[in-house]
């Protein structure tokens, strides 16, 4: 297999298992809460990244960090542990398929902060795919936007906590791009799995494990390693294939997300319910992944002059 295919074997892995991730959460969830949950999710998937790791000879934060660097890599640790944290608490009041509509606002918002803070360029191309990515998310919620602005259910509390999710995870993502080269994504991830297992023992149940069937043992364990074999994926992607067109695939997890919500409603239906889809939200969903297609595969003409200029790492 040469390193294209393997790679776009890769990244349609990581797709798959991204995918996967809030369907088997939703699943486990009943049985199990959402700090307890998280706690597992980092602490059994902590020994296999160390290993992924040291196998792949990571490097160690590059010399010359200074203050400012630690700060945003402190940034870039609290949102990724904010949003994780707040996606599976949330995930316990909507479907979750709908959880995989809403966070693609976290990718969308981060290019849009890069446009306002580091002065990058925006076409008119990505601007029209906000306006359709925006009109997407309020075709699929149409049925339900008074109630979600009145926030008074707790369908509407678990929307409005997706979207504080995803929008806590564009510290992560600006503060990975102002270090630049400075530190892995896989050591910032481990990092973040680390801390959260010492911030979240506290709160935790961890003894509620043996109180769990078979059935919710494996949906344990496939929440814990889903997103870790998707980053890993994902990462050895981009060694083989265009990063551009790896990212651009990322778009598709949320209508991925909807099948298989409705086929393990249909394999696990007292672990998981689907939501009942009207046209309009279906024509909802493909807005949202058309509309992140064209804001993250078109790159005005003067993009790369416009990000050299910016100098997005911190010095």
């Amino acid at each position: 297999m040469t390193d294209k295919r393997y790679g776009i074997t890769l990244a349609l892995t990581s797709v798959a298992f991204w995918g996967l991730l809030p369907i088997v959460s939703k699943g486990v969830l009943s049985a199990i809460d959402p700090y307890t949950l998280n706690f597992y999710r980092f602490l059994l998937v902590t020994p296999p990244l160390l290993l992924y790791l040291f196998i792949r000879r990571q490097p160690l934060p590059a010399s010359g960090m200074r203050v400012k660097h630690y700060l945003l890599l402190l940034a870039a640790i609290g949102g990724l542990l904010g949003n994780h944290i707040m996606f599976i608490d949330a995930l316990a009041y909507i479907p979750a398929g709908a959880s995989q509509i809403i966070i693609q606002l976290g990718p969308v918002s981060l290019l849009i902060i890069s446009v306002l803070l580091l002065g990058e360029s925006f076409s008119g191309a990505q601007w029209l795919g906000t306006g359709i990515f925006l009109s997407g998310l309020l075709l699929f919620f149409h049925r339900r936007l008074e109630e979600i602005i009145a926030v008074e259910t707790e369908y509407a509390f678990g929307i409005v906590y997706m979207v504080l999710a995803s929008l806590v995870w564009v510290f992560y993502g600006l503060g990975q791009k102002l270090l630049g080269d400075r530190l892995s994504p896989a050591l910032i991830l481990l990092a973040t799995y680390i801390l959260g297992i010492l911030v979240l023992l506290p709160v935790s149940s961890p003894a509620v494990v043996l109180q769990l069937n078979s059935v919710e043992l494996a949906l344990l364990l496939a929440t814990s390693f889903t997103s870790l074999i998707a980053y890993i994926c994902f990462g050895e992607a981009m060694v083989r294939w265009q990063t551009a067109k790896c990212s651009a695939m990322l778009a598709t997890i949320p209508l991925l997300a909807l099948g298989y919500e409705a086929v393990f409603a249909l394999l696990l239906p007292a672990y998981i319910s689907a939501e009942k889809l009207s046209p309009a939200m279906l024509a909802g969903a493909v807005m949202v992944v058309l509309g992140c297609l064209i804001v993250t595969g078109f790159q005005h003409p003067d993009t790369k002059a416009a990000e050299h200029r910016a100098n997005p790492k911190v010095n």
